[in-house]
């Protein structure tokens, strides 16, 4: 049984007259005749009383009719949510969460998101920015967030930068530097350095770069996990760390000083996606970052 069996049923159900019913659908009268014959024979079922004069529904086809109705309504409301979806209208976005970082531009991003697009529902995956590459191959995320000035290394991914920033020096509002101007980073040799993750596109890493190609010691450093459990420590005076001048984390304890060095330690984020055919909700979502970058 095919769909357009029940289609052909319902004409002639609601007019109960093949001519009428044919009609309506632009076939001939004997080929709807044969299509109700084929489908009565299928289910085995009478579904009609006919003669040279007159149509009826069976008992049966009463039944059946309402059913046939109720199963071509939901076919057509799948075509529709169908192409709502590849329309980008409706389904699921993941994105991978970086924390209060993105506080600057993800919000308001999502705002506009969540106006134009009611049917889409976003979901944020807690994850570290060095693992969020592998999380978009993988496909646990549909969009994810990295750091650095060559982010991507090998991976197909497209790429926006979403923040350009350079870094500063994070220390506890109750921190001897934190009433400072500025703090000198030979200092920082002193104090335990804190950073985010222990990957190879981390935090650590970064900072760990910067800080020899400025021709100083390697720093004591503790890699902490979780970026809320990272702030915390930084205001409770537990380490200091380096962390982009754009944040304003007053309202959590921290404040960024600025540092003096031979080079500007640059910051960037990027939002990243696949390369190859992206969804239509990628898309959207990544337009939008576009417009407020």
């Amino acid at each position: 049984m095919e769909l357009r069996h029940l289609r052909y049923f319902v004409a002639v159900a609601e007019e109960l007259n093949f001519r009428k019913a044919a009609e309506n659908l632009s076939i001939t009268r004997p080929a709807l005749s044969k299509q109700i014959k084929d489908l009565e024979n299928e289910i085995g079922v009478k579904l009609l009383d006919r003669d040279t004069v007159s149509v009826s529904l069976t008992k049966a086809g009463e039944v059946f009719q309402s059913d046939a109705r109720t199963l071509l309504d939901l076919a057509e409301k799948a075509i529709e949510r169908a192409t709502e979806a590849q329309a980008g209208r409706i389904g699921k976005l993941r994105i991978g969460s970086v924390g209060v970082i993105a506080t600057d531009f993800l919000p308001a991003t999502l705002k506009i998101f969540n106006k134009r697009y009611p049917g889409v529902e976003v979901s944020f995956v807690e994850m570290h920015p060095e693992e969020q590459l592998d999380a978009l191959e993988s496909g646990t995320i549909d969009v994810g967030f990295a750091y650095g000035t060559d982010p991507l290394g090998q991976a197909e991914m497209d790429l926006l930068c979403v923040i350009k920033s350079h870094f500063g020096i994070a220390v506890s509002k109750h921190h001897p530097w934190a009433s400072r101007d500025q703090v000198d980073l030979a200092e920082t040799q002193r104090e335990t350095m804190l950073c985010l993750g222990n990957g190879s596109r981390s935090h650590r890493e970064e900072v760990n770069r910067f800080i020899t190609e400025e021709g100083h010691p390697t720093p004591r450093i503790r890699s902490i996990e979780g970026f809320d459990s990272f702030l915390t420590m930084i205001a409770a005076d537990q380490g200091i760390s380096m962390l982009p001048v754009v944040l304003d984390l007053t309202t959590q304890g921290i404040v960024i000083l600025p540092f003096t060095s031979k080079n500007i330690f640059e910051f960037k984020m990027w939002a990243v996606w696949k390369k190859d055919t992206p969804s239509e909700m990628v898309t959207h979502f990544i337009k939008l970052l576009e417009e407020r970058t």
